[in-house]
């Protein structure tokens, strides 16, 4: 998995796409050049619309923690690890 720290820039990968199906359903991501569908819940949803690039991991984990009721700990290990398998399937990308 790859080495993510608090200061990694994140975005969305230039083919991927996102929607939610509704409040309390799965979001579903889609990478146009593989074709590929994925599903996530609505932590998914909104950690991928707080991605723009410039914002580093750590202002995103503070942001979703103004949101959800969990541990600043449990949120951002999760969020942490969430962001690992997203760059691992190229549905994110680090911004230099």
């Amino acid at each position: 998995m790859p080495s993510l720290s608090h200061d990694t820039r994140l975005k969305l990968a230039n083919d991927v796409t996102f929607q939610s199906l509704g409040s309390g359903e799965e979001t579903v991501v889609l990478s146009l050049n593989s074709g590929y569908l994925y599903t996530g819940n609505e932590t998914t949803e909104a950690f991928l619309r707080k991605l723009d690039g410039w914002r580093p991991l750590a202002a995103v984990i503070d942001l979703l923690f103004d949101e959800f009721q969990v541990s600043r700990e449990a949120l951002s290990a999760d969020m942490t690890e969430l962001a690992a398998k997203l760059l691992e399937e190229r549905l994110i990308v680090e911004e230099p």
